[in-house]
């Protein structure tokens, strides 16, 4: 009975800051179409807007974004003093930009036969104003919001049986204050094609705003589509990104996230796999550092019978940061035979990080098999010990366990110069210089 009182009495509050939140998207709606000059198609107001009393958003504190990214100015314009290349040695096409802002001089677009590569502003019939349901939940207020006010980013489509022959680097840069980057990367990968894309996202450390990206990619039957997500953003600077993945038939579309730095960060995917033999693969490591925040919510929403999913995320979590996993494997009842995987590990840095964890499998059908599971602990005693015991200093032995543990999300990032560089960043970041410099030593 005790226990009751409490949540009767907070009701109000809770109410009160559910309000708020809706006043509070309202009013940034409201001042980003007067900022902007925006008459959008797309309107939010059948979108409830998120809290913590709906359950994707339980343990996001949304709050936090309501605070640093509702301003009176909002800051669109490029600025000079990005790096060109943030992966040095990468032999990759090149998309970069700046704040929200596509910067020609800076990128190298692939001509190739039977690709189309430009920058979506170029095409004035490309701007997505649609907000269907993202995920089997229902749609996201951020989605939405990402619909709306999208005027930049990558329009890809590969023709049938096309093996494009480097990787595309899609880089997003974030300086200076009140920055608004919302930006929708539109990718169609036709019959037997396939492509490999690398999102790398930075800010500068005096970058303040927000990011939003969204990217939605249609895999025809027979296709292979890869994307490395690379976030590294100092600043304080509020990062959402969704992936819409459609998967066709025999098709096969992965994603490896790699959360290096990000004060507020949040990645949702959404993998619908629609044709009989589609593979798909989602896969994620986040080292949240002193006040940063990471959440991962996936779905992979199988809908039709002899398809495959695999899931792999890694977390390590230092200082007073929090982490969130929350993936849903649906299966529905025609998409029998489903072999689906989920596996969410982490590790506890310290005794202030704390870890949400919600592994989850709805299943309608009856002749799969599915499995997931979820460990949250912290480093393995025994053998930090045994690697003292050896002369490896204590923080060098948890550099040591770090590589091994996030080491096989890392082996499956597009190329070797992008691993590299994460396990240079992650270093650099967190004070390590054990790490090896070759990219292929597993050791």
């Amino acid at each position: 009975m005790d226990t009751a009182k409490p949540q009767l009495m907070d009701r109000p509050k809770a109410e009160a800051k559910h309000a708020a939140s809706e006043a509070s998207g309202a009013a940034l709606v409201s001042a980003l179409d007067a900022v902007l000059g925006v008459q959008a198609d797309v309107a939010l107001d059948a979108v409830p807007v998120p809290h913590r009393r709906v359950e994707r958003w339980k343990y996001t504190p949304v709050a936090a974004w309501w605070k640093d990214v509702l301003a009176p100015e909002v800051n669109t314009a490029a600025s000079a003093g990005c790096e060109a290349n943030p992966v040095p040695g990468l032999d990759a096409y090149r998309l970069v930009f700046v704040n929200g802002k596509f910067d020609a001089a800076a990128s190298d677009l692939p001509v190739h036969p039977g690709v189309t590569c430009m920058p979506l502003a170029q095409r004035g019939d490309a701007k997505l104003q649609d907000v269907d349901a993202f995920s089997p939940e229902g749609s996201d207020w951020f989605a939405g919001l990402n619909g709306r006010y999208s005027q930049e980013g990558l329009f890809l489509r590969v023709a049938q049986g096309v093996e494009l022959d480097r990787p595309i680097l899609i880089h997003h840069h974030t300086c200076g204050a009140g920055a608004f980057n919302v930006l929708r990367h539109d990718i169609a990968v036709a019959l037997n094609a396939s492509v490999k894309l690398i999102q790398w996202s930075t800010a500068a450390a005096d970058a303040d705003g927000s990011v939003n990206v969204l990217t939605r990619a249609d895999v025809a039957q027979g296709a292979r589509l890869h994307i490395d997500k690379v976030q590294d953003e100092e600043g304080t600077v509020h990062h959402i990104a969704f992936e819409d993945i459609r998967q066709g038939r025999a098709s096969h579309a992965e994603v490896h996230t790699i959360t290096v730095r990000g004060v507020w960060v949040r990645n949702d995917l959404a993998f619908r796999i629609n044709g009989q033999g589609a593979h798909a693969e989602l896969n994620g490591a986040f080292l949240p550092g002193e006040g940063e925040f990471v959440d991962n919510h996936t779905t992979v929403d199988h809908r039709v019978a002899h398809c495959t999913s695999s899931e792999n995320y890694k977390g390590i979590l230092y200082g007073k940061s929090t982490g969130v996993f929350n993936g849903k494997v649906f299966v529905r009842p025609d998409a029998q035979q489903t072999n689906a995987y989920q596996q969410n590990a982490n590790i506890l840095a310290s005794d202030k990080a704390s870890m949400n964890a919600k592994p989850e499998l709805e299943i309608y059908a009856d002749d799969v098999k599915c499995s997931h599971g979820c460990t949250v602990g912290q480093f393995d005693s025994d053998a930090l010990f045994y690697a003292r015991s050896r002369g490896v200093g204590l923080e060098a032995a948890k550099a040591m366990l770090v590589h091994a543990f996030i080491g096989d999300v890392l082996k499956g990032l597009a190329a070797p110069e992008v691993r590299l560089e994460v396990e240079h960043r992650l270093a650099e970041k967190h004070g390590w210089d054990v790490w090896s410099d070759n990219p292929n030593d597993d050791a």
